[in-house]
């Protein structure tokens, strides 16, 4: 059985939120059954966050270089104003580096890291990682096939995976990366009309729940426009063609792509600044 070690640089709380999916018993045994006996070690200089983490790791650390060498996999999970100073004198040679900070390409990250590796995997995940449902989009340089699915492994532990180009990085921060803010406005409006109708917090709480949730099985199981399962709701002179209109009138479509083509830019503009 082949020996592998994660590092993950950083413990906010994507790191958290990464470290309980690898200690799942699901994944350890997804990883043995692949003939890999997997631990993970996480670095911070904050003793207080490492405190609430040592149950999902084998190894804790406050000094990153110490991390570094007995890894064989590393994620940087610090923020991308600090990643230079981090990674700077770290030695990554012979280990694959995994980058989750937002905005910094490939190419800076060699520069980051002092071109000590020429392994790397740019990786935009969100914040349903908290939940096992992350969206993981990523783009690697220089791994070879194992290394790739070792990395496939990883993220498919919190989430779904999906190589992509680099350059539609940006485009994934907007759409999947800021996306469950716009999903949770959605729902915290139907919540508070609820609650405004006359139903408690927890009954608003749950139709929203319910009726987004089974709403979201239906569009996973059509194969056709989605704008058509909206129309199947409506009947002519009904209720809900009163709703849909209004929304279109209020330009409901064009607002939700709007929101989604600010994140983008900003995503840009991050690219450029870092």
């Amino acid at each position: 059985m082949k020996k592998c070690v994660l590092g993950i640089i950083g413990c906010g709380n994507m790191a958290k939120a990464i470290l309980r999916s690898l200690s799942s018993d699901v994944f350890k045994h997804a990883m043995r059954a692949n003939g890999i006996k997997f631990s993970v070690a996480v670095s911070d200089c904050d003793v207080n966050k490492l405190d609430e983490v040592r149950e999902y790791v084998s190894e804790t650390f406050t000094d990153n270089a110490e991390l570094v060498s007995c890894s064989d996999y590393i994620i940087s999970a610090v923020k991308p104003q600090t990643a230079e100073s981090v990674l700077k004198d770290l030695d990554f040679e012979n280990k694959v580096f995994i980058s989750i900070m937002a905005g910094i390409t490939i190419r800076r990250l060699k520069c980051f890291t002092g071109n000590t590796t020429d392994k790397i995997v740019r990786v935009m995940p969100n914040l349903n990682a908290k939940v096992g449902y992350s969206v993981n989009c990523y783009c690697v340089d220089g791994l070879n096939d194992e290394e790739e699915k070792n990395v496939e492994y990883i993220l498919g532990s919190f989430g779904e995976y999906y190589k992509i180009r680099e350059s539609m990085m940006n485009s994934v921060t907007g759409l999947c990366g800021s996306g469950p803010a716009f999903v949770f406005m959605f729902a915290d409006a139907f919540v508070k009309k609820g609650i405004e109708c006359g139903f408690s917090a927890d009954a608003a709480r749950e139709l929203a729940f319910a009726t987004i949730l089974g709403s979201m099985e239906n569009i996973r199981a059509f194969d056709g426009e989605i704008s058509s399962l909206a129309e199947s709701v409506c009947s002519k002179a009904g209720t809900t063609i009163e709703g849909v209109n209004y929304l279109k009138e209020m330009n409901f479509e064009d607002t939700v792509k709007e929101a989604i083509d600010r994140a983008v830019k900003r995503s840009e503009a991050l690219e450029k600044s870092i």
